[in-house]
C-alpha cells in the first residue's frame, strides 16, 4: 500500500469520527428537550386543572319545606313567638377539616327562604359538606348535612339551592393545593433551575 492510499485511508476515518462527533448529540441537550417538554406539561396540565376546578360556591338559600317542621326553642302559645323562631346557621366543612362559618341568621323562619351569600368563593371541588344546624348559646343543634351534588338539593325538611361562579384565579389556587398540583410545581421548578444552570454554564464556563 503506497503513501496515497495510507493517506486517503486516514482522510476517510477522520472525515467519519467528524460525522459521529457530529451525530452525538451532547447530555445538556438532552437534559434541555427533557426540561422544555417538563416545563409545556406542566403549564398545560396546570390550565386544564385550574379551570376543572375554577368552580366556587357563592351563595347559599335554604328554604323549609314545613313550617311546621321548623325547630322551635319553645312550644308555649303566646309566649315570644318571635323568639321561639329557629336561629338557623350554616357551616361549610372543606377538605383537611376546616369549616367556614357563614353566621347565623336569628329568630327567622325559613319558609320563604334564607340567604347566605359568601364574601370569597369557596372551591366546590374542596367543598365536602354544608351542615345546617340550629345555633345554641351552648350547644349547637345539626338540622341536615349534605353534599353540592347539583344546583338543588333536598334534605330532610329543607331544599338548599346553590349559587356558583367560574374563577380562573381560584383554580389556579385550587390546583396548586392538590398533590398532583404540588408535584407539578415541583417540576416545573426544577425544570426552570435546570435551564438556567445550562445558560449560565454556556456564557461563564
Amino acid at each position: 500500500m503506497d503513501s496515497k492510499d495510507e493517506l486517503h485511508i486516514e482522510n476517510q476515518v477522520s472525515d467519519s469520527s467528524a460525522s459521529v462527533e457530529t451525530k452525538a448529540v451532547s447530555p445538556w441537550r438532552i437534559v434541555s428537550w427533557v426540561c422544555g417538554t417538563v416545563i409545556l406539561v406542566s403549564v398545560f396540565s396546570c390550565i386544564v386543572m385550574a379551570v376543572l376546578r375554577s368552580e366556587g360556591l357563592r351563595e347559599i338559600k335554604v328554604t323549609a319545606l314545613d313550617a311546621e317542621l321548623e325547630p322551635r326553642d319553645h312550644s308555649l302559645p303566646l309566649i315570644k313567638q318571635f323568639d321561639a323562631l329557629p336561629d338557623y346557621e350554616i357551616l361549610v366543612r372543606t377538605e383537611g377539616l376546616f369549616r367556614t362559618n357563614l353566621g347565623a341568621k336569628p329568630n327567622k323562619s325559613a319558609q320563604e327562604g334564607l340567604t347566605w351569600r359568601l364574601k370569597e368563593l369557596i372551591p366546590v371541588s374542596e367543598i365536602t359538606s354544608i351542615c345546617l344546624q340550629d345555633q345554641d348559646k351552648v350547644i349547637s343543634d345539626a338540622l341536615v348535612e349534605v353534599q353540592i351534588t347539583g344546583p338543588s338539593v333536598v334534605a330532610g325538611n329543607y331544599r338548599f339551592d346553590f349559587q356558583t361562579e367560574h374563577s380562573a384565579e381560584l383554580g389556579v389556587k385550587s390546583f396548586f393545593k392538590t398533590p398532583v398540583g404540588q408535584a407539578i410545581s415541583f417540576a416545573f421548578t426544577m425544570a426552570i433551575v435546570i435551564v438556567l444552570l445550562r445558560f449560565f454554564s454556556f456564557f461563564f464556563i
